[in-house]
């Protein structure tokens, strides 16, 4: 565990020894760990992520030059993409991690041979099920069967066999930290199996005083000149079964000074146990032999879970970064859509009152602002007009600014619009207002479409849900009934 944060973090460190000297771009304000990182996701970014993938850079490209005003949109897409790549590293990679440790369970499964045949697991592997095709010669499926296979068994005579083995083996297993079973100072290891061996096992000790189920020791009560104590295992395998009597010769543990202290604070701790059975808190001993004693609770390592989970997050999150960006543009779209009829209709409005056409995008920012100001809600469209009125106010050409009004709105219907407005004052157009009357009942018809067309689709994604109520409901009647059978 330790070994793979190291190599995580060695990782890491080159990355940045050959990235520390990199420039960020202007637009990165962070200092301190964040900046350094942001470093290695540029280094990352220029190695293996420029220029990969034109078509999705394009993409991305536009979505950031609709959504920013700035004009750098080289550098914009750089801080973009380093962001990004910065999310996945300090939440820190290895999903191929978890696709390992998949992969590895899945090739322990079982084994379908060529031939009608199917592969049993070996003795002590246990059984396993698995389903199963049936065909005619010509092809056609007869159908599908769950077939349990169960493992591989022993003949009486290798059972009887492997028992001796597995006796002999016994002995040495029990053992334990001890060396040989006519001096047991130390607590037995009573095994309910023998690795490599079928046969589960049952122990029988002849003095419980001295010796626990399990082969722990009652090391107060074994006598200065020790004891012997019998243990009887009995091997099973299916209907066979065995036994072995194992008599062990018990003697009292020289102890070290740590297990002596570690038996004695066990031995307080029992005493204040007892003496505060009635009390809400146990007071633990505070000292032993004039030795202080301090007490922590003991805290589990859960560090590499936390790696895994933040490293899939960071993943997830890198992932839907660009799909987070191409959804603040689909509802930049339904919105601007949204407000387009509104939009002509006030045009028509302040046209039909005498005002020019700049009047009118002057008068509508400057409405926009305010409202804005007053905690109103954010409108694209009028975002965009309220640019488009800056540029009048630098000197910009009113047909240059009309028709790049149309292009930053990336939406047809603004294109028309800002066609009609540049070719009114170009070319001059008598039937402006009636023209732009025309557009704004279009526009409310294709309104009035669109709203009708994200009904009919809430309805079908209200599909599932009424399905699982279905399915839910019919549960609840059938299974009373069927129990009542």
């Amino acid at each position: 565990m330790v070994f793979l944060y190291l190599i995580i973090l060695i990782a890491v460190f080159v990355i940045w020894i050959m990235a520390r000297n990199l420039e960020l771009p202007s637009g990165i304000t962070e200092d301190g760990i964040g900046r350094e990182l942001l470093k290695v996701s540029l280094f990352i970014y220029n190695k293996l992520f420029r220029k990969r993938n034109p078509v999705k850079l394009e993409s991305v490209r536009g979505y950031l030059t609709v959504l920013s005003n700035r004009k750098d949109i080289e550098q914009m897409e750089t801080e973009y993409f380093i962001r990004k790549i910065c999310i996945f590293l300090v939440m820190t990679l290895a999903g191929s991690l978890l696709a390992l440790m998949m992969a590895l369970s899945g090739m322990r499964g079982a084994h379908i041979v060529d031939g009608g045949t199917v592969s049993r697991k070996s003795y002590g592997e246990g059984s396993f099920e698995t389903e199963l095709v049936a065909s005619n010669e010509d092809g056609e499926e007869i159908g599908e069967f769950d077939v349990l296979v169960n493992e591989r068994s022993y003949t009486k005579e290798e059972a009887d066999k492997l028992f001796e083995e597995a006796s002999t083996e016994m002995e040495r297993l029990i053992l334990a930290e001890n060396e040989e079973l006519d001096e047991v100072r130390t607590d037995l290891d009573l095994v309910e199996s023998v690795p490599g061996y079928p046969f589960s096992v049952y122990w029988k000790i002849d003095d419980y005083e001295l010796m626990h189920y399990d082969g722990s020791l009652e090391t107060d009560k074994i006598p200065s000149t020790g004891a012997v104590v019998t243990l009887t295992a009995t091997y099973k395998y299916g209907d066979l079964s065995w036994q072995q009597v194992i008599p062990v010769n018990l003697i009292q543990k020289s102890l070290s000074p740590k297990e002596r202290m570690i038996a004695g604070i066990q031995k307080l701790i029992k005493s204040a146990d007892e003496k505060s059975v009635y009390d809400e808190q146990i007071t633990l001993p505070q000292a032993y032999e004039g030795q202080a004693i301090v007490w922590k609770v003991k805290n589990e390592d859960n560090s590499l879970l936390i790696l895994i989970l933040t490293v899939i997050g960071g993943a997830a999150a890198y992932i839907f970064k660009d799909k987070e960006l191409k959804r603040t543009m689909e509802e930049r779209t339904e919105q601007m859509l949204s407000d387009y009829p509104q939009l002509v209709s006030k045009l028509v409005l302040y046209l039909g009152a005498g005002m020019t056409v700049r009047n009118v995008f002057e008068k509508l920012g400057r409405t926009y602002l305010k409202k804005l100001e007053q905690g109103g809600q954010k409108h694209f469209v009028y975002e965009e007009l309220v640019r488009a009125t800056r540029e009048l106010s630098s000197g910009a050409s009113e047909a240059d600014v009309y028709e790049r009004f149309g292009m930053r709105c990336v939406s047809q219907q603004y294109t028309r619009l800002s066609t009609l407005l540049s070719q009114n004052l170009r070319k001059g157009n008598s039937s402006l207002l009636n023209v732009l009357n025309e557009e704004a009942t279009k526009a409310f018809n294709e309104r009035m479409d669109t709203a009708r067309k994200l009904g009919e689709e809430a309805g079908t994604k209200l599909l599932l849900p009424m399905i699982l109520m279905l399915v839910i409901v019919m549960v609840i009647i059938m299974i009373p009934a069927y129990m009542a059978f």
